[in-house]
């Protein structure tokens, strides 16, 4: 009968994370997570084919780690709000783990692939339709836009260059919200959607484009 393993595979993960942590997933190695177990090399390749084989399970573990922050954001109210301070915590909380998922290159170029891999859609705009009695699509142009300021937003502290409390965060998505809401129910004009440039000139003051 063979012994027993001395360590479990989410015991061996566990250690790729902390090691992530603390230095960035290319500082998992074999023998990095050998010093962390305090062991030899034996037990991650009981698990696991190669190192890459290790960094993909604990990156599988870092995205579960999100959607149970954003799945406790969405239990707020409203959700729509609790989503977005959920990504921003995560982002204070495990910055490692946050460059990991969001900071690195990647092969995904379009907005709808990067919600797909995000995972939440359908859940985030039941949120925003219910909050903002609208419909799917003005609810998705509205969450895409949203979704582009929190990962600034979160990027910005996982990256240590401003610290946000809770309250300011709240504040702040409360305040693009309504910005984004104004915009679905006014056109655009020249004002807007004009690409800049030198020769670029309005007439018109602030009082007359804010009431158009």
């Amino acid at each position: 009968m063979p012994p027993k393993a001395k360590f479990t595979r989410e015991q061996i993960v566990e250690a790729a994370l902390d090691i992530i942590r603390d230095k960035g997933v290319g500082a998992v190695t074999a023998q990095a997570v050998a010093k962390q177990l305090d062991a030899s090399t034996r037990p991650m390749f009981t698990y696991f084919d190669t190192v890459e084989d290790l960094r993909v399970a604990a990156t599988d573990e870092a995205w579960r780690i999100y959607d149970e922050r954003v799945v406790q954001g969405l239990a707020l109210t409203p959700a729509f709000k609790g989503f977005g301070m959920a990504c921003v915590r995560f982002a204070v909380e495990e910055p490692s783990l946050f460059r990991l998922l969001f900071m690195r290159k990647s092969e995904r170029t379009s907005m709808d692939e990067f919600l797909e891999r995000e995972g939440h859609l359908d859940d985030v705009l039941d949120a925003v339709m219910s909050t903002f009695c609208i419909d799917r699509g003005q609810a998705k142009w509205l969450y895409e836009n949203m979704l582009i300021y929190v990962h600034g937003v979160a990027t910005m502290c996982a990256s240590g260059v401003v610290r946000f409390t809770d309250e300011e965060v709240a504040e702040r998505l409360g305040m693009l919200c309504r910005g984004l809401l104004m915009v679905l129910l006014a056109p655009a004009d020249e004002r807007t959607a004009v690409m800049p440039g030198p020769d670029v000139a309005f007439d018109g003051s602030l009082e007359n484009y804010l009431s158009r």
